[in-house]
């Protein structure tokens, strides 16, 4: 007898224990469900893209390649970098800034193909379409590549339309400034254009600054683009 009762009470034990890992399970699947919903509302809807031409030749396939947009030297070239134009493509109703980085990577081919890396450290006298010159907020880039490689749109912005906005940004190219003959013959030009948009208060964390890099910045205004 004594030996059923005890089966009976561990069995009761063992019924308790199901039901209380039951109960946590379900709790902490309520727990987890909740933390996926709720990072679908930090999931803004701003667009950016990088819109790459040659002096108003928007097709430029034929210079696409797997290291870049390739870049030419040669003035009488379509893809002269004379007439290299980027402007941003912006979409997104809440409040956003902006920020591109232009990557240029300088490259030869050896007797056998292969492809070299050129360690040039080029500052690229890009024109610039409405460069920022003052403080405050401006409808301006602002030209941080000397700390991080990158230009800001010096305002934070929210698009006017529902295709969005295009602002440009690169409107021609100071070949005088830089000794072209100092680049070795045969050498390759390659760019990337990175386009990055954050919503204006997640700026500390997605692009990891304490503070936006033009002076007297505001990130409490906003212009309709």
């Amino acid at each position: 007898m004594k030996t059923k009762t005890e089966k009976r009470k561990l069995s009761s034990v063992i019924v308790a224990a199901v039901c209380l890992l039951a109960v946590v399970s379900l709790t902490l699947a309520m727990f987890s469900r909740i933390e996926s919903v709720s990072r679908l509302f930090t999931v803004s809807n701003f667009v950016s893209e990088g819109m790459v031409s040659f002096d108003g030749t928007d097709d430029i396939t034929p210079y696409k390649t797997d290291n870049g947009i390739a870049v030419s030297l040669n003035p009488s070239d379509a893809n002269y970098i004379g007439k290299l134009r980027v402007s941003v493509k912006y979409a997104g109703y809440g409040v956003g800034l902006i920020r591109v980085r232009v990557v240029e990577q300088w490259s030869t081919l050896d007797s056998s193909g292969i492809r070299h890396i050129m360690p040039y450290s080029l500052f690229m006298p890009y024109t610039i379409d409405s460069e920022y010159d003052g403080t405050g907020n401006q409808k301006a880039w602002f030209d941080n590549r000397e700390a991080d490689y990158r230009f800001y749109y010096a305002t934070p912005v929210t698009s006017s339309t529902d295709s969005g906005t295009t602002i440009p940004m690169i409107t021609g190219f100071d070949v005088n400034s830089i000794d072209v003959g100092a680049i070795a013959e045969g050498t390759q030009l390659h760019i990337y254009v990175e386009t990055d948009v954050v919503q204006v208060n997640r700026y500390p964390q997605f692009w990891g600054i304490n503070t936006l890099p033009w002076a007297e910045s505001n990130s409490a205004t906003e212009e309709k683009i």
